[in-house]
């Protein structure tokens, strides 16, 4: 009975301990491997998530009196900047609206008003609801006026009309020409267009002049042979609590101009270029 007793025991040598050991040693490190892994993948998501830049959002101005093709190439400027990572950091997202007033412009940071049709201005255009487009101005947001957009939100243009005093110390001489000038960046305006003297579109834009304190020249014309030699072609002015730029000159049209157009859009949005934000590509 004893000998039959010892039959059912297992005959457990030294060496199946030490084979039991290793495979319990080999399952805790696939565990802790499997646990970092796990943990690695959550910190790379939390990191690639789209919280990590800001978002500005842009409304461009596209009804009565506008250039579908200003639209269109001031569109493909912040495609491009988000493309080519412009502005670090920033992702623009825009949609256009041939209609302003305050129900269109609920929900974004910036407005543009760019060239239009008629070379002028959209001074009598009764698609713009200018109470309440200065309104969303003076409650902190930015406002973009290229060449038509500039004549509209200046104080006044002389010997034309008043403008709408989105830029209050801001006063316009019509000048009345087509081509390619030559616009150079005052000491402001560096960070922005930077140093080179650069050519750039002007179709019958103003030439500006500053009357008042609070509004800064961040670029000049440099054609000695025009009388407006030494105006203002972009300026940077302030509305209440919010951003102007007033562009005579088209950064959007050829010779074209994506991240210059990008970096005033920012200036209107808050005061100043993002320089220091997270580097990352946010293409679409």
């Amino acid at each position: 009975m004893v000998g039959a007793r010892r039959s059912l025991i297992p005959d457990i040598k030294p060496k199946d301990n030490r084979n039991m050991m290793k495979i319990k040693i080999s399952l805790v490190i696939i565990l802790i491997i499997s646990c970092l892994s796990l943990g690695v993948g959550l910190v790379l998501g939390e990191d690639s998530s789209e919280t990590d830049y800001k978002v500005v959002k842009v409304l461009v101005y596209s009804g009565n009196d506008t250039s579908d093709i200003s639209i269109e190439q001031v569109k493909k400027c912040m495609d491009q900047s988000n493309l080519e990572n412009m502005t670090p950091g920033v992702k623009f997202v825009y949609d256009t609206s041939k209609v302003i007033n305050s129900k269109t412009l609920s929900g974004y940071d910036v407005i543009i008003m760019a060239g239009s049709e008629t070379g002028v201005h959209y001074i009598n255009n009764d698609d713009v609801n200018v109470a309440d487009l200065k309104s969303f101005v003076a409650s902190g947001k930015g406002f973009i006026g290229i060449c038509a957009g500039a004549y509209s939100a200046a104080n006044y243009t002389a010997y034309w009309d008043n403008g709408w005093g989105l830029a209050p110390s801001i006063v316009n001489l019509p000048y009345l020409e087509k081509g390619n000038v030559t616009i150079q960046a005052t000491s402001e305006g560096i960070g922005i267009i930077g140093k080179d003297v650069r050519m750039i579109s002007h179709i019958n834009g103003p030439a500006m002049h500053i009357s008042g304190y609070g509004a800064v020249a961040f670029a000049t014309y440099t054609d000695s042979n025009s009388k407006y030699n030494g105006y203002a072609a972009i300026v940077g002015d302030h509305y209440g609590e919010g951003q102007i730029v007033l562009s005579g000159v088209h950064p959007e049209l050829s010779p074209q101009q994506a991240e210059l157009l990008a970096k005033l859009i920012m200036w209107s949005y808050n005061g100043s270029y993002v320089k220091d934000a997270t580097s990352l590509n946010t293409g679409d």
